[in-house]
């Protein structure tokens, strides 16, 4: 049996239910798969639209899990540039540096969806306007108040669509590196933690180093990409040992 909250795609949540379809970033309308429903939908009528990768560890390395099948079995891609790595642990060298391997579901880990905002540049151009030069930038920060504008970003452990239970931050790149973002105001400031692995460069940046020992910034909203939601699934590991003990008896 493979694991019934697995999914990949484009999926667009109306009235809290995903719904999987087809849609390019700055268009108006999502579509249905074919048989579905003949007419697009407005993405005003959606509450998110968003591409789903899903991720996990697999022996203590990061993987891409590509696909999963009825009998258990998930198809999984080395997804840390390793190819050493994925040589000696099985995986085969299917095309220029993608290494694939199918493994039981039960061996993974640390199981998350990467979720990629598909409204976040239209969202964006309505709330904000671009930086103006010599303008400071004051918030990005919660200061006792919450730094969120309509909705954005989200963090916390969420129940989201079709009832998933996850664990979730807000994550973007900066300069290239990726950052977790801990708030937007409504000047368009944005706070920013550092996730990267070389913090050298953290600092040559910008970032500076905070009293529970993060490296922090406050940035412009035109300056991130990649806006996305890193959603930990609460109930993977739950079900994965289930099945395990169901194995064992």
């Amino acid at each position: 049996m493979s694991y019934p909250l697995y999914r990949h795609g484009t999926f667009a949540v109306i009235d809290g239910v995903s719904h999987p379809v087809s849609y390019t970033v700055g268009e108006h309308y999502v579509h249905l798969p074919s048989g579905a429903r003949t007419e697009p939908i407005p993405v005003d009528m959606c509450e998110r639209v968003i591409s789903v990768q899903v991720y996990a560890a697999y022996r203590g390395h990061g993987v891409l899990v590509d696909g999963m099948g009825p009998a258990g079995n998930a198809r999984i891609m080395e997804a840390e540039w390793d190819g050493e790595w994925a040589t000696v642990n099985g995986f085969l060298h299917e095309n220029k540096y993608e290494y694939f391997k199918t493994v039981d579901v039960r061996d993974l880990r640390d199981y998350y969806e990467k979720q990629v905002d598909l409204l976040f540049p239209r969202w964006r151009a309505a709330h904000f306007a671009r930086p103006v030069d010599g303008h400071p930038l004051t918030g990005g920060w919660a200061n006792g108040s919450p730094a969120v504008v309509d909705g954005r970003p989200r963090s916390g452990t969420l129940t989201t669509e079709d009832g998933r239970k996850a664990e979730v931050t807000t994550r973007a790149e900066y300069l290239g590196y990726p950052c977790e973002v801990a708030g937007i105001s409504a000047d368009g400031s944005v706070g920013l933690y550092y996730l990267g692995q070389d913090l050298s460069r953290a600092d040559a940046d910008g970032f500076e180093l905070t009293v529970d020992f993060r490296w922090a910034k406050t940035v412009h909203i035109y300056d991130l990409a990649r806006y996305q939601e890193h959603h930990a699934d609460l109930y993977f590991e739950e079900w994965r040992s289930a099945r395990e003990l169901a194995k064992g008896t």
